[in-house]
């Protein structure tokens, strides 16, 4: 007996025919969960957005210009699905949350062997992939060089006076 990994046409059918609305659908689900973590300590809100916005660029992209224009969030969001960087201080709260929450999923369930060592794998490969994603730290200085020069160089602009020649007159 062969055991096929190919999707039934039917369902592919389906799935195609819905797939906008389906996306569309998880990423309200995505934002919704990500607004919970504004309120609720410990549970991520970047990360539920991230996948939001991920989501609505595949079935509704209009959709996507408020959560990347945030004050708050939107910088974090627009690096990771632009170029697919983690903010130094993004990764540090990610896998420091990750090793808490199975520290206190731990003790109060108190799992069996497999199942602590199974959850224990997955949020290490999670966390070992966050570590390896590049950060943004060598785009912000280059911004912000520009700024100090664009700044200095606009001083320099609009403080310099006219130069006249003084040549052979003294005072």
């Amino acid at each position: 007996m062969q055991v096929s990994a190919r999707i039934p046409a039917k369902l592919k059918a389906i799935l195609g025919s819905h797939r906008r609305q389906i996306f569309n659908l998880l990423a309200w689900c995505c934002f919704g969960l990500g607004f919970v973590g504004m309120l609720v300590p410990l549970m991520p809100t970047t990360v539920f957005w991230i996948c939001a916005a991920w989501l609505w660029l595949r079935s509704r992209p209009e959709r996507v210009r408020f959560l990347i224009d945030h004050p708050r969030f939107g910088e974090s969001i627009r690096d990771f699905l632009e170029h697919g960087e983690i903010c130094p201080t993004g990764k540090k709260a990610a896998i420091l949350s990750m090793a808490g929450s199975y520290l206190i999923w731990f003790s109060l369930i108190g799992p069996g062997l497999w199942p602590a060592l199974t959850v224990a794998t997955i949020l290490a490969l999670v966390a070992t992939w966050i570590a390896t994603r590049p950060d943004n730290r060598h785009r912000r200085r280059a911004r912000q060089q520009q700024a100090q020069v664009r700044v200095g160089l606009d001083e320099l602009v609009c403080s310099a006076e006219p130069v006249t020649e003084t040549r052979g007159v003294s005072r």
